[in-house]
């Protein structure tokens, strides 16, 4: 008859544990491509080069199958591991931040698909310069919230928020730009409508980042951050 030897707690804590790990591999891998995305996005708008956006509309299908994988292999983990307590608090993190990511990589693909839309016409340099700083904003912050997660380290939801605050007044300095050049030309209204959406994507992805951080923080410590109180 087989040995039907059921593992120790302490083995399969470890082979949880394992899981995890190599889960969090994929996590990395999974901001590498969305970061990836964000940068090739932004120059393809900024380029007004549609083969470069179409490649980045592509390559949203190999984030997604790694999104789909990591989501299977986390509810497999719940099913077959029964996390509890720090370990559970862990495996729906990993969930909530492959979310994050891949909401994140889409709002790059956005970017892209924004370059069809603008085509042939080229962005005036004040708005080219904007839309430039808030690609890099956007994966610097998307890369310090991995960092975050990797690391396991909290403190970084208060760094986040901060670099939001340079993410916003972005926001606005590219709105400010748009208002103050609007004119009475339909297609040129147009064209600033996409650039505004595009402003739009790159906030939100400064957004996914600090939900990350903010993850990570109920992770490790349990409890979620306190929001500031707004007179």
């Amino acid at each position: 008859m087989p040995d039907q030897t059921i593992p120790s707690e302490p083995e399969a804590r470890r082979t949880l544990q394992e899981e995890l790990a190599d889960v969090r591999t994929d996590i990395i891998r999974l901001a590498a491509l969305t970061t990836e995305a964000i940068t090739a996005g932004t120059q393809a708008f900024l380029d007004a080069d549609i083969t470069a956006a179409e490649a980045v509309i592509d390559g949203d299908d190999a984030i997604d199958d790694l999104y789909h994988h990591i989501d299977d292999r986390l509810l497999l983990v719940l099913a077959t591991q029964s996390p509890v307590a720090a370990d559970l608090r862990a495996v729906i993190t990993t969930m909530r931040v492959s979310h994050e990511l891949e909401r994140t990589a889409d709002l790059g693909v956005n970017v892209a698909k924004a370059t069809r839309r603008i085509y042939p016409h080229t962005l005036d340099p004040k708005v080219r310069g904007i839309i430039d700083q808030m690609g890099q904003q956007a994966v610097n912050q998307t890369r310090v919230a991995i960092d975050a997660f990797a690391d396991r380290d909290p403190s970084w939801a208060d760094v986040l928020t901060d670099m939001d605050d340079a993410m916003d007044d972005l926001t606005k300095s590219l709105f400010r730009h748009i208002l103050a050049g609007s004119s009475g030309d339909e297609a040129a209204v147009l064209r600033a409508v996409q650039v505004a959406l595009v402003g739009r994507h790159y906030e939100r992805m400064a957004d996914h980042a600090v939900t990350i951080a903010e993850r990570v923080q109920f992770m490790v410590t349990g409890t979620h951050p306190v929001k500031p109180t707004v007179d």
